[in-house]
């Protein structure tokens, strides 16, 4: 293998470990979320695994500013990272808020976004295993597509959950606050998954 494959497979296993250890943080923020409140105690876990991607983002970064050569654009990798990056800030921050807010009552549909961020995360894990042949491999396309269908899902999830709350009429202000504000941060995280497949999509046309 020649050095420039040696530099180049360096930022594909970062991506991969990123992606790894956003599953993990996926799966427990699932596990928080659809077993409410009995798996509560495991927010100090979200805040773990947080903290572990900022790490290894460093590290990326790090070996960004130190690579004369790159597997593709450094803007665009720098921005992928971050994106890949919020999709874990975000679950983290809905684990803790569960937390903060004392909810008390979990609707279905809070479990259902917190399984289709789940699910958009398994399947950018297994696009970045093949993101290293993203010039030949058709599954990085394929998976970018399931994500971008996984989002469209959580759209109408996320707009129905809204409909509901507010076609209540003997709820009071403080959990209208407190549930639009956890479905929008809901929301959020599968916008993220959303712009890491784009992202994805980008660096695959502009290299093609």
């Amino acid at each position: 293998m020649s050095r420039v494959s040696k530099k180049e497979d360096q930022f594909y296993e970062m991506f991969q470990e990123l992606a790894s250890r956003i599953v993990v943080a996926a799966d427990c923020y699932y596990d928080i979320i659809s077993t409410y409140p009995a798996e509560i105690g495991r927010v100090h876990e979200m805040k773990e695994y947080e903290t572990a991607c900022d790490q290894l983002l460093g590290d990326i970064f790090r070996q960004l500013s130190e690579s004369f050569i790159t597997p593709f654009d450094r803007e665009d990798i720098s921005e992928l990272i971050r994106t890949m990056d919020d999709v874990v800030d975000g679950m983290e921050n809905v684990a803790k808020r569960y937390e903060l807010f004392h909810v008390n009552a979990n609707p279905p549909e809070a479990t259902e976004m917190a399984r289709l961020a789940k699910d958009a995360c398994h399947h950018m894990e297994t696009l970045f295993k093949h993101f290293h042949d993203f010039r030949k491999d058709p599954v990085v396309m394929e998976e970018a597509g399931k994500i971008h269908d996984i989002e469209d899902e959580g759209d109408h999830v996320f707009h129905g959950a809204l409909a509901r709350l507010y076609d209540d009429k003997d709820v009071s202000a403080t959990h209208l606050l407190k549930w639009n504000t956890l479905y929008n941060k809901q929301e959020e995280i599968l916008d993220s998954c959303k712009d890491v497949a784009t992202l994805v999509g980008n660096v695959v046309l502009k290299n093609a």
